[in-house]
């Protein structure tokens, strides 16, 4: 029985081939078609058992009707489906109200028709409200015309409760279907949101070049640090490094191989940093690096090794292989200088080693 379910699940949740038809409304319609039929056809059979022939020849014309919308959903008719929908619930509701009396709560079908039209997205929402006033007039004109003149036969008390109780069951069952598939819908609207704000968040924190962070990214993490280390007094230290004569591999080789040298310089720099701080970068060929947690000859060390992986490295790109060189300056956070000067004090010692030799760490 468990699979015969989920066979189902999926037969109804199948997308649609067309890309200009809306898969959440056609998920809908096959959901409410499919319990619009069993609920026409055991109406039907309810009024034949009790001799209302006419009427249960109708029901079984509305299950008919509503089985052609379910299966025009899959030939890319989800708007022909959707209307189909709407006009046998409304006329169905209306026919049966008329013909049995208000009492047996056929008219209340009508705002499933409501609920299914604020739904799509295809209808403006002045025209919905349009069809919402008159679906609204057509209830009050089924209330007013019913007490008026009343139905020529009408049903015993019995036949009233059984209608009654079936109704308050099928419109508990429909709103169920409709809150699902409207939670569903818009869980998922969510979701896009938040994928798309986190991607829009990345791109305004992340070089478009190397995916590192980029300077204002940087900047908010060592506000965070210096606050951290005026709470709790924990170091951290601030490198900017330099690639040695990069301007020369722009003019001599491109641009291109310019950018492959930064993008794999990236990934030399996060291995360098992984559980140790960040790497950021800080404009053009220029990195600021903070090692969080670590005093200065710790920081020196770790940008040892980095400088002594880049000097081997062979940097492969098309028909050439370079060698690269970097300079680097440290410096300690204090909170006496504050993190500006501490910056700046890094960036001079990187202009002092790019004064003696380069290919060196100063602190």
């Amino acid at each position: 029985m468990k699979q015969l379910f989920r066979k189902l699940y999926k037969l109804i949740v199948n997308d649609v081939n067309s890309e200009s038809e809306l898969k959440d409304l056609s998920v809908l319609l096959r959901f409410l078609s499919l319990s619009y039929i069993i609920y026409y056809i055991f109406v039907a059979i309810s009024l034949a058992l009790l001799y209302y022939y006419a009427h249960a020849f109708i029901a079984l014309i509305c299950a008919g009707a509503i089985a052609g919308c379910f299966v025009s959903t899959y030939d890319n008719h989800t708007r022909l489906a959707f209307r189909l929908f709407n006009i046998v619930t409304i006329a169905g509701a209306s026919y049966f109200t008329l013909a049995s009396g208000w009492h047996m709560n056929f008219q209340w079908n009508v705002l499933i028709a409501i609920l299914v039209l604020f739904y799509s997205l295809s209808i403006e929402m002045s025209r919905k409200l349009h069809y919402m006033k008159l679906l609204f007039t057509l209830i009050i004109a089924l209330a007013v015309f019913t007490h008026i003149a009343p139905p020529y036969r009408e049903g015993s008390e019995l036949y009233s409760f059984f209608f009654q109780t079936l109704h308050a069951f099928f419109y508990g069952l429909m709103l169920c279907i409709l809150a699902y598939c409207y939670c569903t819908k818009f869980n998922l609207a969510e979701a896009k949101l938040r994928q798309s704000n986190q991607k829009l968040i990345e791109m305004a924190s992340l070089d478009a070049l190397t995916q590192l962070p980029n300077r204002r990214s940087i900047n908010e993490h060592l506000s965070m640090l210096v606050y951290e280390n005026d709470r709790t007094g924990k170091p951290f230290c601030i490198a900017i490094g330099d690639v040695d004569f990069f301007k020369k591999i722009n003019d001599n080789y491109g641009h291109d191989t310019g950018d492959y040298v930064l993008t794999t310089l990236s990934g030399l720099f996060k291995n360098i940093v992984k559980g140790r701080g960040k790497v950021a970068r800080w404009g053009g060929e220029e990195f600021l690096f903070c090692f969080e947690g670590m005093n200065i000859q710790q920081a020196y060390a770790a940008l040892e090794i980095l400088r002594l992986q880049i000097e081997k490295y062979n940097f492969t790109f098309k028909d050439h292989t370079l060698k690269i060189t970097m300079t680097f300056g440290i410096e300690e956070y204090s909170q006496i200088i504050g993190l500006e000067s501490t910056i700046s004090k890094a960036d001079s010692k990187l202009y002092e080693g790019k004064n003696n030799g380069r290919n060196q760490v100063v602190y």
